[in-house]
């Protein structure tokens, strides 16, 4: 039996949710929503890479902090790949200038580390600033496709 998932207005969307009859359930809208509020929160914080952090002394606890740069543009990666199916000819068309200005970055950077010229700062300011302006033009899409309307009934009124 082929169960696959399919829904043709993301408006009215509501994920299943197995024996709760959907009670429970969100909406796409919902969810880019949520998505695009957790990249303004991981963005929102001070730019550190990842490290131990080491507690008590007997017996010593030792927990591994992210590396917050890569926490906010995988974010940013998740909410791309939530919206690529609704991405219309504007963002396509930034998209790919984005996404081919970042191969070719990327590619200096492997040849200059290569040569051992030691540039990862350098290469971390560079796809943090590349993950933000990939993040506005998200944001311009998302206004696009009216996911900041709020639904107001009359008893919110």
């Amino acid at each position: 039996m082929n169960e696959e998932a399919s829904f043709s207005n993301m408006d009215s969307w509501r994920g299943s949710s197995s024996g709760n009859s959907g009670k429970f359930g969100l909406t796409f809208k919902q969810i880019v929503l949520m998505h695009i509020n957790r990249c303004v929160q991981n963005g929102s914080v001070e730019w550190h890479g990842g490290y131990w952090n080491e507690t008590g002394n007997n017996p010593i606890t030792r927990t591994y902090v992210h590396n917050s740069r890569d926490v906010y543009s995988n974010s940013v990666k998740m909410l791309r790949a939530c919206l690529l199916g609704y991405f219309d000819k504007d963002i396509k068309e930034e998209d790919k200038k984005l996404q081919d200005e970042f191969a070719e970055k990327y590619k200096e950077y492997e040849e200059k580390e290569e040569k051992g010229k030691g540039i990862k700062y350098e290469w971390y300011s560079y796809k943090v600033e590349w993950h933000i302006r990939l993040f506005e033009q998200l944001i311009m899409l998302s206004k696009r496709l009216n996911f900041f309307e709020e639904d107001i009934s009359e008893g919110d009124m």
